[in-house]
């Protein structure tokens, strides 16, 4: 089981150049207490996530202050980008990374997003794969078909060459079993989340993971599954919760429109849409309790283990923090030393010597 740290809502501060800092600054500390990596996510258009409309170039500036963490995009919605161009940034900031780019990739959700490509969103689904597999093409050394500016049919290739052979990858996944099959097919890791807290679904769909990755003749403990948790780890159970619970429950109505699925209880459908605030407010404290109960790294780094314990039975091996949902930056570096105890405990030796 390894640790590392995840941005998503862009909620740490009022502006996004305090953002950056305490991005940078939580990256260093990461790198010393031998965290696994960082994801940052690509968001547009919406004052929810709006310092991220490009994940690549904030990681450019966190492998500039980092030596060992692993610098991943979580994720890259690739049905909003030009394959050779991505190729060509991706080659950039592995080589600034020395080798360490890992690459998340999404179909996206939005349709407001595909202002870029809007030809693209009824088939973004399927369109995913066959972005993925033209950027590993290009990756490799890979020509790519165009025609020049006078219309005379030439042939490309991306560079700066990376530093990699091979560029991994994950594939974000919400509850579909099949988006979990198709990764396990093709080799590649599962980014996923439990915000709607089914465990068993959780379970359920790690297994089919592994299922697909041994039926491709691959090793099943070769493949990968990340989980999402919020996370805000301190010495005292309930000031941390009663700390969390008002930034939480903002953040949940706030992100809760946005993505499809969030709001879904099992067995019934709830559209945030149509409830009054009244619901609303009671729909995202239900949430929260379902949170903090066992569901997320909200706690003490008991707490913590505890629910890690959990995740590592349903065959998780990794699980990114998400730390930015409404608290304020000096809240999350206060709570490092805890949570980097945490990982010293579940990942033993990955500190950098007596690191604070």
């Amino acid at each position: 089981m390894r640790l590392s740290l995840m941005f998503f809502s862009g909620a740490l501060a009022a502006g996004a150049d305090e953002q950056y800092r305490t991005i940078l600054e939580l990256a260093e500390i990461a790198d010393r207490r031998g965290f696994a990596g960082i994801w940052l996510p690509e968001r547009h258009f919406s004052t929810f996530g709006a310092p991220f409309p490009n994940p690549l170039l904030l990681l450019a500036a966190v492998a500039a202050r980092t030596e060992r963490l692993t610098l991943r995009s979580g994720s890259l919605v690739a049905t909003l980008h030009d394959p050779l161009r991505l190729a060509e940034e991706l080659a950039v900031l592995d080589n600034l990374c020395g080798g360490r780019l890992e690459a998340g990739f999404a179909s996206g959700w939005a349709p407001s997003d595909f202002a870029f490509f809007p030809e693209r969103y009824e088939r973004r689904h399927a369109l995913l794969f066959e972005l993925i597999d033209q950027v590993q093409s290009l990756w490799r050394g890979g020509l790519h078909d165009a025609r020049s500016g006078t219309g005379e049919a030439i042939h490309v290739r991306p560079l700066p060459r990376p530093v990699r052979r091979d560029l991994p990858v994950w594939i974000a996944a919400a509850q579909s079993t099949e988006t979990f099959r198709g990764a396990g097919r093709r080799g590649e890791g599962v980014l996923t989340h439990v915000l709607d807290g089914d465990l068993q679904k959780l379970g359920e769909n790690i297994a089919a993971y592994r299922e697909e990755f041994e039926r491709a003749g691959r090793d099943p403990a070769d493949g990968r599954v990340a989980v999402m948790l919020h996370t805000f780890v301190g010495p005292d159970r309930d000031e941390v919760v009663e700390t969390v619970r008002g930034p939480y429950c903002e953040y949940l109505k706030h992100i809760a429109p946005l993505a499809r699925g969030l709001a879904t209880a099992r067995r019934r459908n709830v559209d945030l849409n149509r409830l009054s605030a009244g619901h609303v407010d009671q729909f995202a404290r239900l949430h929260f309790e379902r949170a903090v109960d066992g569901r997320s790294l909200i706690g003490t780094p008991k707490d913590a283990l505890d629910t890690l314990g959990t995740m590592r039975d349903l065959g998780v091996d990794e699980v990114a923090c998400l730390v930015d949902f409404g608290l304020r930056g000096q809240q999350v570096l206060q709570q490092m030393p805890y949570l980097g105890d945490v990982n010293d405990h579940v990942a033993p030796g990955a500190r950098q010597g007596n690191a604070p």
